[in-house]
C-alpha cells in the first residue's frame, strides 16, 4: 500500500508543486476577506430580491454572467469565503490545464512546462484576486478557456477520434462561455492557435503544410470564438460604451494616426509591464506596509517553503537543463510567449482602456499565460545551472510575497470596513428612509455611491423597498467637487439608475459619517452644532453644516446588530464602542448615561486617540453641572488650538446651556 501511494505521489508531483506554491500565496488571508468594491451591490441585490436578480444587472452588457453569479449566490449565499475558496480552486484548475496543454506540445520540456504554469498561476501582476464575488466570472473565464485548449490539444493528439465530434461540441460551447462572461480574453484564442500550429508542425514536413493541418485542425474548436464575435458585436446590443467595440472602433475612424499611435504606446507599455514589471513593481509599492512582528515571522516562513518547493521543482531537471540548448523549444517559447502577450491586450487596446497594476491589473490576465511562456524560455538560457536556480528562486519568492503582503493589505481593508460600520451600528439605532449618506473612510477612498449604502442597507434595509427592482431605502453620495457644490446649494435630489438598481442623490437631506484617520473613531456629524477634528478632510470640513443629525431615528425598539456573515462577530467593546454609545445618549439627552460611560473608560483604561472624541463627555459635563470632570476634560481639548476655538463657539450656541455654564465656557475655552 505504502508503495502504491508513494508511486502515485511521484507520479502526480507536479500536482503537488502546483498546489503547495499557489497555497502559499493565495490562502494564507483568505478566510479574512470580506466584501469589496462591486461585491457590494451584487451581494446587496440578490439578498434584497434573490438570485434572479443578476439577470437585469447584466443584461446591458454581459448576460451570462447571470449564469454564474446566480449559480455562485445558490451555492455559497452572502459568505464571501466560499467565493474566494472557489476562485483559488477554478485558479488552480487553470494553471494545472495550462500545464497540460504545454506538455502536450512540448513533452520533453516537463520542468519548463511546469515553472510556466506556476509563474501563470502566481503571477503578480493580478492583484483582485482577493475581490473574488466580483471577480467571479472572470475566475471561471479563465478556468473554462484553459480547460477548453487542453481539450482541443487532447483531442488532436489521440489516436483514436470516437469522441472528437462530442469535444468540437463541448470546446465550442466552453469558448462561447467564456468569451462571454469576459470579452477581452479573446486574447486566449490565439494561445489555442498557436499551440496547435506547434502540435501540428511536428507532423508536417514544410511550413506551409503546417500551417495548412493547424487550419484544418483549429476551425472546428474555432466556432465557439467565432459564434460569440458575430453574437456580441453583430447581434447582442451592449447598452455600456466601454464594452461596445463598435464605439471604440469609431474613435479610431475619426483620428486614425492619433489612436493608432496611442494604442502602440499603450501595446508597448503594457508588454513590459506584464513580461517585466508584474514580478517587481507590485512588490515594491506594497514593501512599504506596516508589519508586526508575527507577520514579519509568517512572511519568513511562507517565503522559505516556497523556495524549498521551487528548488524540489528543479533539483531532477540537470540533463534536460543541459540538453534543452540543441533544440528549437526556446524559438517555439519566445514566438508563442510574445504572440500571446499581444493578443491578449489588443482586445483591451482596442476598447480604449490600459492595464495597470490597481484596479485594473484584470486586463492583464490574458496576456499573463504568455508571460509566463516567455520569462521561463528567458529563464532557461541562463549557461550557468546555479544562476539559473537562483533567478527562479528569487522570481517564485517574489511572486509568493507579492501575493501575501497584497492578501494582507486587503484583509485589513475589509477588517476596517466592518469596524466602520460595526461602529455605525453602535451609534446610530435606525436610519430614515431617503436618508443620504456621505461618508469619509480612512482606509479607503468613496469610488462610487455604493460602496457607502451598501454596507448601510446591509444593517438597516436589507430588503429593497420595491419587490420588483433593487431600491435601497438609504442611498450614498461621492463627495466630487460638483456633489459638494450640490450640496451646498441645497438643490433638489437627483435619480440615478445603475444596471437597474434605482437610488438617488439627495443633496438636500445628507448625514455625513466621517473617520478622520484609522485610530479615529466614527463621528455622526451635527451640522448644527459640528466639532471637527483636526485630522478632517476639506471637503468634510466644507459641508460639515449641512449634516442632519435628526435623521438618526433614537426611539426604537432593539439595536440593529450587523449581519456576522456581512460584516463579521462585533468587535470587542474598546473605546470606539464607548465613545458611540456616549454620543448617542447625549443625542438623546441623556448626560448622567454619558458621564457613567467616561467612568467606565477610565476603569478599563480607555483613552481617545483623536482629542474631538472627548467632546461629548464634556458636552454632558457642563451640562449637568460636574465642572470637576469638566476640567479634566478640558485640560485634554485645550491642548489642540482649533479644538479650543470650536468648543468656545459651539458650546455657547448649546440650547440646554444656562448662565453658569454659559460663564464656565466662555472664561474655560473664550479666554486667551
Amino acid at each position: 500500500m505504502k508503495v502504491k501511494v508513494f508511486a502515485l505521489l511521484k507520479k502526480y508531483d507536479y500536482a503537488w508543486l502546483v498546489l503547495g506554491i499557489s497555497a502559499l500565496a493565495y490562502l494564507p488571508h483568505l478566510n479574512q476577506f470580506g466584501y469589496f468594491r462591486d461585491d457590494w451591490y451584487l451581494m446587496y441585490a440578490a439578498n434584497a430580491l434573490g438570485k434572479n436578480v443578476f439577470q437585469q444587472i447584466y443584461a446591458i452588457d454581459r448576460p451570462l454572467r447571470a449564469l454564474v453569479m446566480s449559480g455562485a449566490y445558490e451555492l455559497f449565499g452572502l459568505n464571501p469565503l466560499y467565493y474566494n475558496l472557489s476562485a483559488y480552486l477554478l485558479r488552480l484548475l487553470g494553471g494545472l490545464a495550462f500545464f497540460g496543454s504545454l506538455q502536450i506540445v512540448w513533452r520533453g520540456q516537463r520542468n519548463a512546462n511546469l515553472l510556466a504554469a506556476i509563474l501563470f498561476l502566481i503571477f503578480p501582476g493580478f492583484l483582485s484576486a482577493p475581490n473574488a464575488i466580483d471577480y467571479q466570472a472572470q475566475q471561471v473565464s479563465l478556468c473554462l478557456a484553459l480547460i477548453s485548449i487542453l481539450l482541443s490539444l487532447k483531442t488532436i493528439n489521440a489516436p483514436r477520434k470516437r469522441w472528437q465530434a462530442l469535444v468540437w461540441i463541448l470546446v465550442g460551447w466552453m469558448s462561447f462561455f467564456y468569451l462571454g462572461l469576459v470579452e477581452y480574453f479573446l486574447g486566449l484564442e490565439a494561445l489555442r492557435l498557436g499551440l496547435i500550429f506547434l502540435l501540428s508542425r511536428s507532423a508536417a514536413d514544410t511550413f506551409w503544410q503546417a500551417c495548412r493541418k493547424t487550419l484544418l485542425n483549429w476551425l472546428p474548436y474555432s466556432c465557439g470564438a467565432l459564434a460569440f464575435f458575430i453574437w456580441r458585436f453583430f447581434i447582442f446590443d451592449s447598452e455600456r460604451k466601454a464594452t461596445d467595440l463598435g464605439a471604440q472602433i469609431g474613435k479610431l475612424i475619426q483620428s486614425p494616426l492619433l489612436i493608432s499611435v496611442q494604442w502602440l504606446k499603450t501595446l508597448l507599455k503594457d508588454i513590459v509591464e506584464v513580461i517585466w514589471l508584474a514580478w517587481w513593481e507590485p512588490l515594491f509599492s506594497l514593501w512599504n506596509i506596516s508589519l508586526r512582528l508575527r507577520e514579519f515571522f509568517f512572511i519568513g516562513v511562507v517565503v522559505a517553503i516556497a523556495i524549498l518547493l521551487t528548488i524540489l521543482l528543479l533539483k531532477s531537471e540537470t540533463p534536460e537543463f543541459e540538453e534543452v540548448r540543441e533544440n528549437a523549444w526556446f524559438a517555439e517559447a519566445f514566438g508563442l510567449g510574445l504572440i500571446t502577450v499581444i493578443a491578449g491586450f489588443l482586445p483591451v487596446i482596442l476598447s480604449n482602456r490600459d492595464a495597470d497594476f490597481g484596479g485594473l491589473s484584470r486586463y492583464m490576465l490574458a496576456s499573463s499565460a504568455g508571460a509566463a511562456i516567455f520569462v521561463t524560455a528567458f529563464l532557461r538560457q541562463f549557461r550557468l545551472r546555479q544562476a539559473y536556480v537562483f533567478t527562479v528562486c528569487i522570481l517564485v519568492a517574489a511572486a509568493t510575497l507579492t501575493h501575501y503582503l497584497n492578501g494582507l493589505l486587503w484583509a485589513r481593508a475589509s477588517q476596517q470596513m466592518r469596524e466602520f460600520w460595526w461602529q455605525v451600528s453602535w451609534r446610530v439605532p435606525q436610519l430614515k428612509p431617503e436618508t443620504t449618506l456621505a461618508v469619509n473612510y480612512s482606509h479607503t477612498a468613496v469610488e462610487e455611491d455604493y460602496f457607502i449604502w451598501g454596507p448601510a442597507n446591509f444593517i438597516y434595509y436589507p430588503m429593497s423597498r420595491n419587490p420588483q427592482r433593487v431600491e435601497p431605502e438609504v442611498w450614498g453620495l461621492v463627495l466630487s467637487s460638483e456633489n459638494v457644490r450640490s450640496i451646498l446649494a441645497r438643490e433638489h435630489r437627483t435619480f440615478l439608475n445603475r444596471r437597474s438598481i434605482i437610488t438617488y442623490l439627495g443633496y438636500d437631506n445628507v448625514l455625513i459619517l466621517t473617520q478622520p484617520t484609522l485610530t479615529s473613531c466614527v463621528q455622526a456629524l451635527d451640522g448644527q452644532f459640528s466639532v471637527l477634528s483636526a485630522y478632517e478632510q476639506a471637503d468634510i470640513r466644507e459641508i460639515a453644516g449641512e449634516s442632519h443629525l435628526d435623521d438618526i431615528v433614537l426611539d426604537v425598539a432593539a439595536p440593529i446588530r450587523p449581519p456576522e456573515v456581512v460584516f463579521g462577530a462585533e468587535p470587542k467593546h474598546t473605546w470606539c464602542y464607548y465613545y458611540q454609545s456616549a454620543s448617542l445618549a447625549l443625542q438623546k439627552g441623556d448626560w448622567a448615561t454619558v458621564l457613567e460611560l467616561k467612568r467606565a473608560t477610565d476603569r478599563a483604561g480607555f483613552a481617545a486617540q483623536d482629542p474631538v472624541e472627548w467632546m461629548p463627555f464634556l458636552q454632558a459635563a457642563i451640562l449637568s453641572g460636574d465642572y470637576d470632570e469638566a476640567n479634566e476634560l478640558a485640560r485634554l481639548i485645550k491642548k489642540d488650538s482649533q479644538l479650543q476655538e470650536q468648543a468656545c463657539r459651539v458650546l455657547q450656541t448649546l440650547p440646554a446651556l444656562n448662565a453658569e455654564a454659559a460663564d464656565y465656557v466662555k472664561d474655560t475655552f473664550c479666554v486667551k
